[in-house]
């Protein structure tokens, strides 16, 4: 029933591809983009426990590498997201060797320092990366196809691309739990000695497991500067990956695609609060302890319907 219910998504967003405007199609490419990052940190939190506060750093270090690229190189999809992708991956390995060798707090804590060394960069690499004004003048994808060049600049090739993207990292990110490691990636969770007795190195697991979130936080990055057109310094901050957890736990930590739910909660409060109150961070609180509460396994798993049921 779980699968039948995510598959309502498809002919939804049919129908907001054929009928939808400019600006909700944009931002509904947001909420897929942020939220196949968020879905990359669940893998980490969700299954191995290992919370991150330097996951923005792998999500908006891949947006400036890739926009970087599209802004002196002209770079066609394939090169941005691959160059998304090994970025994402290359300061996950950062971040893992430097982290995966303790769990809970520490763990919680090496991240964070190693996110704020990204942070550091992108905001005094004023020359490189804009510093607090960031990046703008972003210029749309070029897609090469029989040898020539087309540009799609419209809001619905993007939610295309962002919805595609998400089903492909979902995808993923299914066959990765479902596989030997990402089992022993929950076992690693629960009984982490009992593991290591059966003779399976820890560490190299989370290792593992913190390249493969990398990777898809990457390609998501690589296409976040092509929806909003600009890059900048907040999203490498620590205070972006705190707002991820956020977003993870309103959808429901552990479930994949809980991550896009509690994505899109959150950033239609943003937006379309924020234009009647500047206390819309206020209210935020206030969801989050509501649904801590009443709903403590997220929204897409309300323990409270199971318990009545």
């Amino acid at each position: 029933m779980r699968t039948h219910a995510w598959l309502l998504c498809l002919p939804l967003a049919g129908l907001l591809a054929l009928f939808g405007d400019d600006y909700h199609l944009r931002f509904v490419a947001e909420i897929l983009i942020t939220g196949t990052a968020v879905m990359s940190l669940d893998i980490l939190v969700g299954q191995g426990r290992l919370v991150s506060l330097g996951h923005a750093a792998l999500f908006g270090g891949a947006a400036y590498v890739s926009a970087l690229l599209a802004i002196h190189a002209g770079a066609g999809l394939v090169p941005v997201l691959l160059a998304g992708i090994v970025t994402g991956m290359l300061l996950a390995l950062v971040m893992g060797l430097v982290a995966t060798r303790s769990v809970d707090l520490f763990f919680l804590i090496l991240t964070l320092v190693v996110g704020q060394m990204v942070y550091e960069l992108a905001f005094h690499w004023r020359t490189v990366t804009g510093g607090a004004d960031g990046l703008r003048g972003i210029p749309a994808l070029v897609l090469h196809l029989g040898g020539e060049a087309w540009k799609p600049t419209g809001a619905r090739f993007l939610f295309l691309l962002a919805a595609g993207l998400a089903l492909v990292a979902y995808l993923l990110a299914r066959s990765f739990l479902a596989a030997p490691i990402g089992r022993a990636l929950v076992a690693s969770r629960e009984q982490p000695v009992r593991l290591a007795a059966l003779g399976y190195e820890v560490r190299r697991l989370r290792l593992l497991a913190m390249l493969f979130a990398g990777g898809i936080a990457g390609a998501a990055g690589a296409l976040y500067p092509f929806v909003n057109l600009y890059v900048g310094p907040n999203l490498v901050h620590w205070s972006m990956s705190a707002t991820m957890i956020v977003m993870l736990v309103l959808g429901g930590v552990g479930t994949l695609h809980g991550a896009f739910v509690g994505t899109g909660l959150y950033l239609l409060v943003q937006t379309y609060l924020s234009s009647f109150t500047d206390r819309w961070q206020l209210l935020i609180g206030i969801l989050f302890v509501l649904i801590v509460i009443f709903l403590p396994d997220g929204i897409v798993r309300p323990g409270w319907w199971r318990r009545q049921a």
